[in-house]
């Protein structure tokens, strides 16, 4: 039966190619549209290199300091890197790594080039390498013991090891930057401008960075940002409560100041929120917001489609009346027009995927920072083949859009088969 269903389905296809045209674009264009904000999302909470430890990851990104005199006279930034040190001990603390940039750019001397090469680093320090699960093509990563010498030791990506020394392997070479010299320690396959947390031109110990200091007043407002990852997901609300207990013992010791970690430390995909230093997220608006966004991506072009679909169900009312008039329930009948809907939906899909991996492609240096402020949209961000191809992301997008547009055939056609067989016939006379 399924199979005569869509013979005849295909037949209609071919004698209604207007109609066919329009129906499959439409379908198209809200999978493509449906499809684009997954993949944005995808890339900004999924696993995927070198973050595959986001699911059981926590962030501390910011900090608010007062005096406990007078809490208005408020200082906010992110996080002194000193609070590690007071994390390092937690029960169910696995890892944990801090990262800080200094937002000025160092140059580094390329050969057989004049001009030098502008390099914004990422400073971390030993257990940045133990959160974040780079891949290592050549050597390793730098150790706390060269952290804590400030030894200028540093990891670069593959793309820049060939642009200043063109070749892959140059672990133990040197090169100049800011009229200093440096040792390559380790080369890693590149990183993404996609995923914030973790991208750098290169990665030198966080100690080199000027911006990293002590403050000896109590404040804990600085530099870093700090990232720990529990053993298991399960983990992370028990690490969460250890993290404020400490905070909270560190306040009551204080003479002077109290810091406030404003409902910190956060899930990984929650931190993406945390924009404002000053303040937590307000997730129920946020996500108001991209709920509003789906559905109009998703709703719009389904009820344009129910639109076409009723309007294709009265010109087919007389034939739907022979065939009750032969013996055909209204089973058979709703049964149909849902098959012919679910091939044009296919086709459809197919169109949609092909119009959304070609605007991710081709827009991807704006596209994935529409959601992420903490994108450098001077570094245009490369999408890897785990970011496009994940059949999980195409099987969710595609499920809500047959599932409307199912819908939207389903309606039309129960409000044809209610007319009685005489109606039906008559239709077009």
């Amino acid at each position: 039966m399924i199979k005569l269903y869509l013979k005849q389905a295909w037949t209609l296809i071919k004698q209604h190619r207007l109609f066919t045209g329009i129906y499959v674009v439409g379908t198209g264009l809200s999978i493509a549209l449906t499809m684009t904000m997954f993949i944005i999302f995808y890339v900004k909470f999924a696993a995927i290199y070198p973050e595959y430890n986001r699911d059981r990851m926590i962030v501390l990104k910011m900090m608010k300091s007062y005096p406990k005199d007078n809490d208005k006279s408020w200082n906010c930034s992110n996080v002194n890197y000193d609070v590690v040190k007071m994390l390092q001990n937690l029960p169910h603390l696995d890892a944990i790594g801090a990262a800080s940039r200094n937002y000025r750019e160092n140059y580094v001397e390329v050969p057989d080039n004049n001009e030098p090469v502008g390099i914004a680093p990422l400073y971390t320090d030993a257990g940045f390498w133990q959160v974040f699960t780079f891949r290592f093509l050549y050597g390793k990563p730098f150790t706390q013991a060269d952290v804590d010498a400030k030894r200028r030791e540093v990891v670069v990506p593959v793309s820049l090891a060939r642009r200043l020394l063109a070749t892959d392997d140059v672990v133990g070479r040197r090169f100049k930057m800011d009229a200093q010299e440096y040792r390559i320690c380790g080369v890693v396959e590149d990183v993404s401008a996609a995923t914030p947390s973790s991208v750098g031109d290169l990665w030198m110990p966080i100690t080199l960075n000027s911006w990293i200091v002590s403050d000896n007043t109590g404040k804990l407002v600085g530099n870093t940002e700090i990232y720990m990852t529990a053993p298991i997901a399960a983990d992370k609300e028990a690490l969460k409560e250890e993290v404020r207990e400490v905070f909270r013992k560190y306040n009551l010791a204080a003479p002077k100041y109290m810091n406030d970690l404003m409902d910190q430390p956060d899930d990984y995909w929650i931190s993406t929120f945390r924009v404002n230093s000053c303040g937590a997220p307000d997730l129920a608006s946020e996500l108001r917001v991209y709920l509003y966004m789906l559905l109009a991506l998703l709703f719009i072009p389904a009820m344009n489609l129910s639109g076409m679909m009723s309007s294709r169900m009265d010109e087919r009312l007389s034939e739907l009346g022979v065939r009750k008039t032969y013996g055909a329930t209204n089973g058979s009948l709703i049964g149909q027009v849902l098959w012919e809907n679910l091939l044009l939906t296919c086709i459809g899909g197919l169109l949609g995927l092909l119009i959304s991996y070609l605007i991710v492609l081709t827009a991807s240096d704006w596209i994935l920072t529409l959601f992420d402020s903490y994108t450098d949209v001077e570094k245009t961000p490369f999408l890897s083949f785990e970011m496009l191809f994940n059949p999980m992301v195409f099987c969710t997008a595609f499920g809500l859009c047959v599932l409307l547009n199912l819908i939207s055939a389903l309606i039309p056609a129960v409000w044809a088969l209610r007319r009685n067989i005489i109606q039906s016939l008559n239709s077009k006379r």
